[in-house]
């Protein structure tokens, strides 16, 4: 189940004015031409374009039984619209040979609908949708952006991909026949941006941590332990000081990408409880480091191949780090917290400049060059993709390290 490729040759091909790259949403126009450079006569050509937007999805299940291995295909296809087939031109064409820096052409433009075609609900059930299939909802709806994931699993593989492409056609009499050469050209749609001003909204989790260790008492920070002291550390002896804090995590709620301000992580210690002996010591935690992964889930379902009702469904999912750690080994000066005056948060997400893009990521001013994705959540009919965000702290306390781990949810918003 491939993608629609860009193709053309000398016969026919499709050229965009649209630099390279360049993405679109619906209601926007796209402007080109479709050009033959090859040599031709006929007393009869007809030189047609249409712009298709579609939601595929794939599910394939092998099967063990026994002696025998099946396997079964399910697909699922929406077509979001299919524009009505425009005519270029219609009449006699005569291209001399050598003619291929003086081409024929035929410049087109062609209007991007601002939304699916009522004709997207037909012939589904509801079984095979994550949407409800309601017209009064279809007309308030946008088309879902251009998207492409897949999975290959050992017994069970998907795929999924939403995809908008042009295709041109020229077809013509030839020696008592027609005919057809045909070129496409897929376009990339963007998923239309929410109104409004995004401004972060922050969620926190506050988490518990210990430190048990004789460094913990003045003087001793970097002490070398001996035996007994160490046999005391080992087995929980009442006689080792502990010091009890809380780490306070914030993060937001969603992030849109190529926001200019970077994306809050905010970190924060606070201590809770102490041995009476240290109970008057300040205490020093150093951050170590933050790590950032982004999860991206996505479910896809196709119907039966006999009855569309039974539908199946299959779910896969990508990470994405995020080069935060890395960043902390090119700090001049590691984060200290200490419990005395100045212990203030710190966010890190502003410290390391971090930045979301629609293709990539920046922290610390360097473009996380592996970065790929991930893609804005979204749902359409057969395809549901989400994101998740995993947080992880490192912190050290009297030279005892202990690290947290936080996840939840985390929507991505399309850029403008």
């Amino acid at each position: 189940m491939p993608q629609t490729p860009k193709t053309g040759n000398e016969h026919i091909n499709i050229d965009l004015a649209s630099p390279p790259g360049w993405t679109y949403i619906g209601g926007d126009t796209v402007i080109g031409n479709v050009v033959r450079r090859s040599h031709i006569v006929t007393p009869d050509a007809q030189v047609t374009l249409t712009l298709v937007g579609r939601v595929k999805t794939k599910i394939t299940v092998k099967r063990n039984n026994g002696q025998t291995t099946s396997t079964s295909h399910y697909r699922g296809r929406w077509h979001l619209f299919r524009t009505s087939r425009e005519t270029l031109f219609r009449g006699p064409l005569h291209l001399p040979e050598g003619s291929i820096n003086d081409p024929l052409t035929w410049p087109f433009s062609v209007e991007i609908p601002t939304r699916p075609s009522d004709q997207v609900l037909q012939g589904h059930c509801k079984e095979e949708s994550y949407l409800p299939l309601d017209k009064e909802i279809l007309a308030q709806s946008t088309l879902p952006a251009s998207f492409f994931s897949s999975d290959r699993g050992w017994r069970t593989s998907s795929e999924g991909f939403v995809e908008y492409y042009l295709e041109a056609q020229l077809r013509y009499g030839r020696s008592g026949s027609f005919e057809v050469e045909t070129a496409t050209f897929p376009i990339t749609i963007r998923q239309v941006p929410q109104p409004g001003i995004f401004n972060y909204e922050l969620q926190s989790r506050v988490l518990a941590g210990r430190a048990k260790s004789q460094r913990l008492l003045p003087g001793m920070e970097h002490a070398e332990l001996s035996l007994k002291q160490k046999t005391q550390k080992l087995f929980g002896s009442s006689k080792v000081p502990e010091f009890h804090y809380t780490v306070e995590v914030s993060w937001p709620y969603s992030i849109k990408l190529n926001h200019p301000a970077p994306v809050p992580i905010i970190i924060g210690i606070r201590p809770s409880s102490t041995s009476p002996e240290i109970s008057d010591v300040t205490q020093r935690i150093q951050l170590n480091w933050v790590n950032m992964t982004i999860k991206s889930e996505t479910m896809v379902r196709a119907p039966g191949n006999l009855t569309p009702k039974y539908t199946h469904s299959h779910s896969h999912s990508s990470s994405h780090t995020i080069g935060l750690r890395k960043a902390f080994l090119r700090l001049e000066n590691p984060v200290v917290f200490t419990t005395g005056k100045g212990n203030e948060p710190v966010d890190i997400g502003n410290m390391l400049g971090l930045l979301f893009h629609s293709d990539g990521s920046t922290v610390g001013g360097l473009r996380n060059t592996t970065y790929r994705g991930p893609s804005p959540d979204f749902v359409t009919w057969n395809i549901l993709h989400r994101n998740e965000l995993e947080l992880e702290v490192s912190l050290t306390v009297a030279e005892e390290t202990k690290e947290f781990k936080i996840s939840s949810g985390l929507k991505i918003l399309p850029a403008e």
